[in-house]
């Protein structure tokens, strides 16, 4: 399909997914601080309404203890670290939050950056869906940008399929309605011109509920030449394991998050990792070849996660079936992802059905 030429906004995200430790018990330092943006957010939240706030960057430093760079569960505030940034845990009064702070950019001057960091945070600030991590605001006050996120307990999809820190495996509806919310999150970016361009199980955090929240659909970060219906980028963003073919030649487009989203399914129905250097297809999305292929031992029984009891072979295929689909080299062969949503929503009925028997 054609993606409108006039885009201005396309989503480059920083590899830094907020994890923490699950059943820790974490009180909040008591809350000293009569900024006004801090009570301005617990009035928002008491009310329902999240406000979007400028914060100075001391207000940052003191709610994430100078921020602390020893990790969650050495006691410090670090909650993960990636190549566009580190992310750290804070308290707005009495609610968590996961404060971003960005890597400077080589090759762009911090005026030009801030300029752009300051559009950016304009278009972003009006993307709200249940199915995106909110924002809450940011700061450029100094020498550092930084962007404060709604703190989500349940870390990402990539550590609980992982079952770290002892976390229970998640059952096959869990998944699914994962799947689903992930999928509906893309839509509405989609929808609102913008391409996540790294798409992966670590970017798809988990609420208290376990609703999914894509996160990092931050800045573009990049210098880019528009085309009629991509964007050709100088600075390839994205994680190899889950790049379509056109992502890695730098040409930006929908279907490449369609692409990315094919190996995250395959991910939910696996609990593999999207890569590993000890196996053969070190690359997850590889093995579907030996899945399709008759001669091979391994069944799509075989691939789905032992750890997962409650699915259902059907409804395995298709989802299966659709994140083939979704990884066709070929851009134009893949669905657009409305149809993505309409095939995991129908799996998602009939596996409520399943669970009212």
């Amino acid at each position: 399909e054609v993606f409108p030429a006039e885009t201005k906004q396309l989503s480059a995200t920083p590899p830094a997914p907020p994890t923490r430790l699950l059943g820790e018990a974490e009180t909040p330092p008591p809350s000293s601080s009569s900024d006004p943006q801090t009570q301005l957010l617990q009035a928002d939240r008491e009310t329902g309404h999240t406000g979007f706030s400028s914060f100075s960057y001391r207000e940052l430093m003191r709610i994430t203890g100078n921020f602390d760079d020893r990790s969650i569960s050495n006691g410090g505030r670090r909650l993960g670290a990636g190549g566009f940034g580190t992310v750290y845990k804070g308290f707005l009064n009495v609610i968590a939050v996961a404060v971003k702070k960005l890597n400077p950019v080589e090759d762009m001057p911090l005026d030009k950056l801030k300029v752009q960091f300051d559009q950016e945070i304009q278009t972003l600030k009006v993307l709200k869906h249940e199915n995106l991590v909110d924002m809450i605001g940011f700061s450029s006050d100094e020498q550092q940008l930084c962007i404060v996120y709604a703190f989500m307990a349940n870390g990402s999809l990539l550590d609980r399929l992982a079952c770290l820190d002892g976390s229970p495996p998640l059952s096959w509806r869990q998944r699914c309605l994962i799947a689903e919310g992930t999928a509906r999150g893309l839509e509405y970016l989609h929808l609102n011109h913008h391409v996540h361009r790294d798409v992966k199980s670590a970017n798809i955090l988990l609420d208290e509920n376990l609703v999914a929240k894509i996160s990092d659909f931050g800045l573009t970060r990049a210098s880019a030449k528009h085309t009629s219906t991509t964007m050709m980028t100088e600075r390839i963003v994205g994680t190899r394991a889950y790049m379509a073919p056109e992502a890695l030649r730098g040409e930006v487009t929908p279907k490449s998050d369609v692409f990315s989203f094919g190996v995250v399914l395959l991910e939910i129905l696996s609990g593999l990792a999207p890569a590993n250097e000890n196996k053969e297809p070190q690359l997850l999305m590889e093995i579907r070849y030996d899945i399709d292929d008759e001669d091979e031992e391994l069944t799509l029984e075989d691939f789905v996660d032992k750890k997962m009891s409650d699915w259902e072979l059907s409804q395995v295929e298709t989802i299966y079936c659709l994140a083939s689909n979704c990884l066709h080299d070929r851009k134009n062969r893949r669905p657009v992802i409305k149809q993505v949503v309409s095939e995991i929503r129908s799996v998602v009925k009939n596996v409520s059905l399943d669970s009212q028997k």
